[in-house]
């Protein structure tokens, strides 16, 4: 068994290969900043495989799956909440299959599964499942298992989702500028760092966890950027894995949010000289009495802020923070390939499927836009 290591990509990231003693590649991973955090998990990986963690052909189909997700997923370092959702997908595996072995698993058995599962999930979660069982299906055929792909063909259903698309972002331009000038207006770290959390979210379309994770090397003062290449996981206190690759990049701000950065550097400087708080990672973020907030408390304080505002919707999470500062540049008319790589997307299949969508000043101008068209076409 032997282990390589390149530099690629314009980003100059490392990845790993496993080989076993035929050449074959076993195992894989990439996305990592340095050669020394590739070689870390590869050796970690490595020694897992000599000591005996193959795929039996015997294998159960839920111990299939522990194995992908101990070998594949596991040295990720997703966030717990990302992990956990994998959990719950194996669990139902486990409830529904039993010990039933992997190769003994009918197209028709497994379309019962999907429409199971499908009674209590929405069609995305019923797709996400499906994915990872394709996953694990091609992990096993890597390590030579002779496994039909009874994911083929299968049909995905699902419960309508809680929350329709529009219910997850702000509709209106004009209560997107109220929120922001709104969180402008009430920057106080003595009080809460959470509105600096939220406008910088509204102002970038960061994940939650990415502006969590800003440090002050981040900030670029002289380009007016910020940069992201990492998480902070807020539930288990620590570092994490940028999502993707794609996840590394740089993001325009305005002077108005460049000020705004330096006066609060200023401000926790003063604080971090008299003793107030600690913050030897630099973090921009820093709540001076929980130091850094949890997703759910940040959540709260937006959701009583909408509703202070009579903003819509109400149920919003930090999260549409993000939809709607992706749907604001797209109605702006921001070309939607920047669009994406802004977002940390790889393409732009998941900017139309998810962000898509139209604020209502945009849908008002192309509606009319129509009527223009379909008047011109009587008159001749």
């Amino acid at each position: 068994m032997s282990v390589s290591y390149r530099k690629r990509g314009k980003k100059n990231l490392w990845d790993y290969r496993i080989f076993d003693k035929n050449k074959k590649v076993v195992a894989s991973n990439s996305g990592f900043k340095t050669k020394r955090e590739a070689e870390i998990e590869a050796l970690a990986l490595e020694l897992k495989l000599i000591n005996g963690a193959i795929i039996d052909k015997n294998i159960t189909f839920y111990a299939l799956w522990e194995k992908w997700l101990e070998l594949t997923v596991k040295p990720l370092g997703k966030a717990e909440s990302t992990f956990n959702k994998h959990l719950l997908r194996g669990k139902f595996i486990k409830e529904y299959f039993k010990d039933k072995p992997a190769l003994k698993i009918k197209a028709s058995e497994y379309q019962a599964f999907i429409n199971k599962y499908a009674e209590t999930n929405c069609r995305d979660n019923v797709s996400r499942l499906n994915a990872e069982i394709r996953n694990v299906i091609v992990f096993a055929k890597r390590d030579k298992l002779n496994i039909e792909d009874f994911t083929e063909g299968v049909i995905l259903s699902g419960r309508p989702p809680k929350k329709r698309r529009d219910e997850k972002y702000i509709h209106s331009f004009d209560d997107y500028q109220k929120l922001v000038t709104y969180l402008e207006n009430n920057l106080d770290l003595t009080t809460s760092i959470v509105p600096y959390l939220l406008l910088i979210q509204l102002k970038t379309g960061m994940r939650a966890g990415e502006v969590a994770g800003l440090t002050w090397d981040c900030v670029l003062w002289q380009s007016s950027e910020i940069k992201t290449y990492r998480r902070y996981d807020t539930a288990r206190k620590c570092w994490a894995n940028p999502k993707t690759e794609e996840s590394i990049r740089t993001i325009p701000i305005d002077n108005d949010t460049l000020t705004i950065l330096k006066k609060l550097k200023q401000e926790q400087s003063v604080f971090i000289e008299n003793g107030t708080i600690t913050n030897n990672e630099n973090i921009v973020l820093v709540d001076l009495n929980y130091k850094i907030v949890t997703n759910a408390g940040i959540n709260k304080h937006l959701k009583q802020i909408l509703k202070d505002l009579k903003i819509y919707p109400q149920t919003m999470t930090s999260t549409g923070l993000r939809h709607t500062y992706c749907s604001t540049m797209l109605a702006m008319g921001v070309d939607i390939w920047a669009v994406s790589k802004l977002m940390g997307h790889r393409d732009i299949k998941q900017i139309t499927e998810t962000y898509g969508h139209l604020i209502k000043e945009k849908a008002d101008i192309e509606n009319n836009k129509v009527r223009a068209v379909l008047t011109s076409l009587v008159k001749k």
